[in-house]
């Protein structure tokens, strides 16, 4: 501004400092100084094209009058028939008043200016699109991508046009793309959420509208959220969203249904249901058939939402959306037979789509058909070998039931190789990682993922989550801040950042950070339970006190606030009132997770008679309750009162028999009390669970106290293999190799733990060893 302000007192005649003084009062909001300026150059120069071309953009975007925008920018090219701006103003004019005719003869008007011109290609698409020519738009987008592979504008387009006439993994490809480019484009995260939607995959498509909700989201986006949250059977969320899309357009049609939401909301339900009836019935859009069909599931109004299904497949008679929901609907009413009917009529409608796979799956595994489950993921990839929902679903089927990692890994990193461009493959693969305690692979993977898509947040948090856990506080803390930055009004971004700041004794920068979380969401209960704990670290018992007792507020029959106030008074030593809290919780929730919480606070207080008359009553009532039984074991054991922890979990197999963390513990608890017949519990664990190094470990022990030496090496090698803090089951293969006679061996597996030094907790037995080889 400054600049330009002497160039005018050195020349009060230049136009283009007069026109750039224009632009400048323009982008600081004074649109009608700009406009005077402007005329007052036209007054000089009426044909001066870029002048002319300003005044339209400031009467369009300025002054929202496109008619008089659109005169301005026809002068343009009147001078300059090749003025590419003027016609991208005209057409931009044109799509935002949706006004297809235009549209086509402003683009034939570019291709007679410039037929060349690889923004003629890409109206010249869109067109295509526009008129359902999905060739000809599948042609030229495809022209344009070898041009210019990286353009944000052609991405979008190609895969709005798979979207609409091609392959939908296709244009998630490109969408993904086009988003890794301009994070910002909400055409193509509206046009991916409606792809994972088509697909069934209705989280992803929330996670693809999150950003957009968190502003000041469109009808489109609120409605492509809310038919999200149908799919997902939460439609309580579907119902509210499809109201406030009702809301943002008042002139819209719509405005109806959420009229008749609304009466629902009120109390009135019958009306309101009513109402929704009628408008399905008379209006020609779906809209209002998702959102009955949405408040009739909500209420369990089976039935009626049958009916509801019913009067959509009339309009939508070639789609399989009908035929899944129905079969949603059936499985809710324990019709498992009429449910896989409907979920096979869907697939009969459209062979490919993968909601009507994933569903009848689901429902051969609560009927233990995993090889029938397997099998439909497998003939999907017959014929789609990249398809990723697929190798995504066989990849947790695998996990689910117990599937050596090294396989699961393997199946992740080929769906990851296949889908280079999307995150969700990435996301999985860094959880898995994360979940086995694999760190510094886990932080890897997420470093490649941000490597080839920089500007996914999701991806970035992953990052922050990796670098964590692997210990590199600084990094995480980075990364976090990126993530708050990029994101200031998620509660989420700031709360991740806070735990970084805490896990780095930074309890200042982790209390602020907190507390912007909880300005933006008052009411996030892992915010406020972070504070608690932060508070608690830094000895601010009384904020930590308001806190906990502002959640008991907010939830008043709800155990959290008083579980937080009960760790607040533990932190402090003072028992009665923390048994007091504990004792109001279980007042609100008689469940088995509070009944824990007071028995450990009874435990810890010292309370020890107290605490067994507590256990001893709850189990006369309770007589079933394995978890509790579990947790009075557990307790037993931390107190080496193994014959008593024995019972405790044998008592759980009674329950349980096939509980493999109670059979390793009774495994465990015999080698320790020298009993024989350890081996056969133990084995039973490892073939219910066998990737787990810490049950092979047990097994291991178990053999070796039987005198199984060969054996026990053997699993004592397995479990140091599988384990990620291998330091822990490298000391019972010593002492193995040791026990069979092999020196040689087990002072080289001494030496590795010896050059831990005091890091390993047992340095002095590992020296004392070495002493005596």
């Amino acid at each position: 501004e400054a600049m330009t302000d002497l160039a005018l007192q050195l020349d009060p005649k230049n136009i283009p400092a007069r026109l750039l003084r224009a632009r400048l009062d323009a982008g600081s909001g004074k649109i009608e100084p700009a406009l005077e300026r402007v005329n007052d150059v036209l007054a000089e120069d009426p044909k001066r094209s870029d002048a002319l071309y300003l005044k339209g953009e400031l009467l369009w975007v300025g002054q929202n009058k496109p008619q008089e925008a659109a005169r301005s920018f026809k002068e343009v090219l009147a001078q300059d028939p090749r003025h590419m701006p003027a016609h991208n103003a005209l057409i931009g004019i044109a799509l935002q008043q949706s006004d297809v005719a235009a549209f086509n003869i402003l683009v034939e008007e570019l291709k007679k200016a410039l037929p060349n011109s690889p923004e003629t290609r890409l109206y010249e698409a869109q067109s295509a699109l526009i008129e359902r020519d999905y060739p000809k738009a599948r042609e030229i987008t495809q022209q344009l991508l070898r041009i210019a592979p990286d353009n944000f504008r052609v991405l979008q387009l190609a895969g709005a046009v798979e979207l609409s006439g091609g392959s939908a993994i296709v244009a998630e490809s490109h969408l993904n793309k086009a988003l890794q480019v301009q994070p910002r484009l909400t055409v193509a995260r509206r046009l991916l959420a409606e792809s994972h939607l088509r697909s069934g995959q209705a989280a992803r498509a929330l996670a693809v509208l999150q950003p957009l909700l968190e502003g000041n989201p469109g009808a489109e986006v609120l409605a492509l959220a809310a038919e999200a949250h149908l799919l997902n059977g939460q439609f309580a969320q579907s119902e509210m969203l499809f109201t406030r899309a009702a809301k943002v357009k008042p002139d819209d049609p719509k405005v109806q249904t959420a009229l008749a939401l609304a009466q629902v909301a009120k109390g009135n339900v019958e009306r309101g249901l009513a109402d929704l009836e009628i408008i399905a019935r008379t209006d020609a859009s779906t809209y209002a058939d998702l959102a009955l069909i949405s408040s009739q599931m909500r209420r369990q109004n089976f039935a009626q939402a049958l009916r509801a299904i019913d009067s959509l497949q009339a309009k939508l008679p070639q789609s399989a959306l009908p035929h899944q929901l129905r079969g949603r609907v059936l499985t809710h009413r324990k019709d498992i037979d009429g449910a896989r009917s409907s979920f096979n009529k869907a697939l009969e409608v459209d062979p490919g789509y993968f909601p009507a796979v994933a569903s009848l799956a689901t429902l051969d595994i609560a009927q233990k058909k995993t090889d029938d489950a397997l099998k439909r993921f497998q003939e999907q990839l017959a014929v789609e070998p990249k398809n990723y929902r697929a190798l995504l679903a066989v990849a947790e089927l695998k996990l689910q039931t117990g599937a050596p990692a090294d396989e699961v890994r393997s199946l992740l990193g080929d769906t990851v190789k296949a889908n280079p461009a999307d995150a969700a493959p990435r996301l999985l693969l860094i959880d898995f990682l994360l979940s086995r305690g694999e760190y510094a692979p886990a932080r890897a993977a997420a470093q490649d993922a941000m490597a080839a898509m920089p500007a996914n947040l999701p991806l970035l948090d992953a990052l922050g989550r990796a670098q964590l856990a692997a210990g590199e506080i600084q990094q995480a803390i980075s990364s976090f801040g990126r993530l708050a930055a990029d994101q200031p009004d998620s509660a989420q971004a700031h709360q991740r950042l806070a735990q970084a700041h805490a896990k780095n004794n930074d309890y200042v920068a982790a209390t602020r950070s907190l507390r912007r979380a909880l300005k933006i969401d008052p009411r996030r209960i892992q915010a406020q339970t972070a504070l608690v704990t932060v508070a608690v670290a830094d000895k601010r018992y009384e904020e930590a006190l308001r806190v906990a007792r502002e959640v008991q507020e907010q939830r008043p029959r709800a155990v959290t606030g008083y579980f937080l106030e009960a760790e607040v008074h533990l932190a402090r030593r003072d028992w009665a009132p923390a048994m007091n809290a504990m004792q109001a919780a279980l007042e609100r929730q008689k469940s088995t997770t509070t009944a824990i919480r007071l028995h450990s606070t009874m435990k810890v207080a010292g309370r020890s008679s107290d605490a067994e008359r507590f256990a001893s009553n709850w189990m006369r009532t309770n007589p079933k309750d394995s978890e509790f039984m579990f947790h009075l074991g557990s307790v037993a054991m931390d107190e080496r009162a193994y014959a008593e922890a024995e019972v405790a979990y044998r008592k759980v197999l009674t329950l349980l028999p096939e509980n493999a963390a109670a059979l390793n513990n009774v495994a465990w608890l015999m080698t320790q009390q020298g009993k024989t017949g350890a081996v056969s519990y133990a084995e039973k664990a490892v073939k219910l669970l066998p990737d787990q190094p810490a049950l092979m470990d047990t097994l291991a022990g178990a053999l070796a106290a039987e005198g199984q030496l060969p054996q026990a090496i053997d699993w004592q090698r397995r479990a140091l293999a599988k384990s990620s803090n291998t330091a822990q089951y490298r000391l019972p293969l010593a002492k193995f190799l040791l026990q069979s006679g092999n020196k040689s061996d087990a002072r080289s597996e001494l030496m590795t733990l010896a050059s831990l030094g005091q890091a390993f907790p047992n340095h002095a037995e590992v020296t004392s060893l070495l002493e005596k080889l």
